[in-house]
Protein backbone atom coordinates (compact mmCIF):
# COMPACT_ATOMS: atom_id res chain seq x y z
CA UNK A 1 0.00 0.00 0.00
CA UNK A 2 3.12 2.12 1.09
CA UNK A 3 4.76 1.56 -1.65
CA UNK A 4 1.90 2.39 -4.21
CA UNK A 5 0.93 5.66 -2.92
CA UNK A 6 4.77 6.84 -3.21
CA UNK A 7 4.97 5.56 -6.73
CA UNK A 8 1.77 7.58 -7.59
CA UNK A 9 3.39 10.99 -5.30
CA UNK A 10 6.38 10.31 -7.41
CA UNK A 11 4.60 10.45 -10.75
CA UNK A 12 2.34 13.09 -9.98
CA UNK A 13 5.57 14.83 -9.16
CA UNK A 14 7.41 13.75 -12.19
CA UNK A 15 4.70 14.96 -14.11
CA UNK A 16 4.74 18.22 -12.33
CA UNK A 17 7.94 18.93 -12.74
CA UNK A 18 8.18 18.10 -16.73
CA UNK A 19 5.33 20.48 -17.10
CA UNK A 20 6.16 23.40 -15.00
CA UNK A 21 9.13 23.99 -17.13
CA UNK A 22 6.67 24.05 -19.72
CA UNK A 23 4.49 26.34 -18.56
CA UNK A 24 7.07 29.17 -17.47
CA UNK A 25 8.32 29.06 -21.39
CA UNK A 26 8.21 32.69 -22.49
CA UNK A 27 5.61 34.28 -24.82
CA UNK A 28 6.85 36.57 -27.37
CA UNK A 29 4.41 38.55 -29.59
CA UNK A 30 5.35 41.65 -32.46
CA UNK A 31 3.81 44.90 -32.29
CA UNK A 32 1.53 45.25 -34.82
CA UNK A 33 1.67 49.05 -35.15
CA UNK A 34 3.06 51.85 -32.71
CA UNK A 35 1.88 52.04 -29.19
CA UNK A 36 2.47 53.33 -25.63
CA UNK A 37 2.74 51.17 -22.95
CA UNK A 38 0.88 52.09 -19.67
CA UNK A 39 1.87 51.62 -15.88
CA UNK A 40 -1.79 49.60 -15.40
CA UNK A 41 -3.82 47.74 -17.90
CA UNK A 42 -6.04 51.32 -18.74
CA UNK A 43 -5.60 53.99 -20.88
CA UNK A 44 -6.39 56.82 -18.22
CA UNK A 45 -2.63 55.08 -16.68
CA UNK A 46 0.62 56.99 -16.93
CA UNK A 47 2.51 55.99 -20.16
CA UNK A 48 5.69 54.88 -19.00
CA UNK A 49 7.42 53.75 -22.41
CA UNK A 50 6.24 53.50 -26.14
CA UNK A 51 6.89 50.33 -28.62
CA UNK A 52 7.25 50.37 -32.54
CA UNK A 53 5.25 48.34 -35.00
CA UNK A 54 7.50 45.30 -35.55
CA UNK A 55 9.52 45.43 -32.46
CA UNK A 56 9.62 42.12 -30.63
CA UNK A 57 8.36 41.89 -26.78
CA UNK A 58 8.34 39.59 -24.17
CA UNK A 59 5.22 38.56 -22.72
CA UNK A 60 4.91 38.26 -19.03
CA UNK A 61 1.18 38.59 -18.30
CA UNK A 62 -2.25 39.20 -19.48
CA UNK A 63 -5.53 40.60 -18.46
CA UNK A 64 -8.38 41.39 -19.68
CA UNK A 65 -7.91 42.47 -23.34
CA UNK A 66 -4.21 43.42 -22.10
CA UNK A 67 -0.62 42.54 -21.71
CA UNK A 68 2.43 43.30 -19.68
CA UNK A 69 5.01 43.43 -21.68
CA UNK A 70 8.53 43.26 -20.85
CA UNK A 71 10.69 45.93 -23.09
CA UNK A 72 14.03 48.13 -23.04
CA UNK A 73 13.28 50.30 -20.42
CA UNK A 74 10.32 50.37 -18.22
CA UNK A 75 7.97 47.21 -18.88
CA UNK A 76 4.28 47.67 -18.31
CA UNK A 77 0.91 47.15 -20.42
CA UNK A 78 -0.05 47.15 -24.08
CA UNK A 79 -3.63 46.44 -25.29
CA UNK A 80 -3.80 43.07 -27.47
CA UNK A 81 -4.85 44.68 -30.23
CA UNK A 82 -1.25 46.36 -30.84
CA UNK A 83 0.17 43.02 -30.73
CA UNK A 84 0.14 40.10 -33.47
CA UNK A 85 1.51 36.92 -32.19
CA UNK A 86 1.89 35.42 -35.69
CA UNK A 87 4.07 37.59 -37.20
CA UNK A 88 4.14 38.42 -41.23
CA UNK A 89 7.18 36.28 -42.22
CA UNK A 90 7.19 37.27 -45.78
CA UNK A 91 7.19 40.66 -45.01
CA UNK A 92 9.95 42.14 -45.62
CA UNK A 93 8.98 45.59 -43.85
CA UNK A 94 8.92 44.08 -40.81
CA UNK A 95 12.12 43.85 -38.71
CA UNK A 96 12.58 40.84 -36.44
CA UNK A 97 15.39 42.15 -33.55
CA UNK A 98 16.98 38.52 -32.02
CA UNK A 99 15.39 36.64 -34.38
CA UNK A 100 18.37 34.98 -37.05
CA UNK A 101 15.62 33.36 -39.33
CA UNK A 102 12.75 31.46 -39.42
CA UNK A 103 11.27 30.64 -35.85
CA UNK A 104 10.80 26.90 -35.22
CA UNK A 105 8.84 25.55 -32.33
CA UNK A 106 5.35 27.11 -31.02
CA UNK A 107 3.06 27.54 -28.47
CA UNK A 108 -0.41 26.54 -27.04
CA UNK A 109 -1.81 29.52 -24.41
CA UNK A 110 -5.38 29.69 -22.52
CA UNK A 111 -6.33 32.87 -20.89
CA UNK A 112 -9.04 33.54 -18.32
CA UNK A 113 -10.49 36.26 -16.58
CA UNK A 114 -7.60 36.52 -13.96
CA UNK A 115 -4.90 34.30 -15.20
CA UNK A 116 -3.59 32.66 -18.16
CA UNK A 117 -1.26 29.35 -18.64
CA UNK A 118 0.90 28.48 -22.02
CA UNK A 119 2.50 25.67 -22.92
CA UNK A 120 5.28 26.21 -25.47
CA UNK A 121 8.20 24.28 -27.34
CA UNK A 122 11.43 25.60 -29.53
CA UNK A 123 14.53 24.02 -30.84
Amino acid sequence: MISRTIKTVALAAAVLVATAGASFASQYAWVDQDANVYFKHKTSSSVVNYVEEGQKVKILSSWNGWYFIKVPGDDGWVKASKLDFHPHWDDADYDYPDYPGYPVGGSFCVGGSHASFCLGTSY
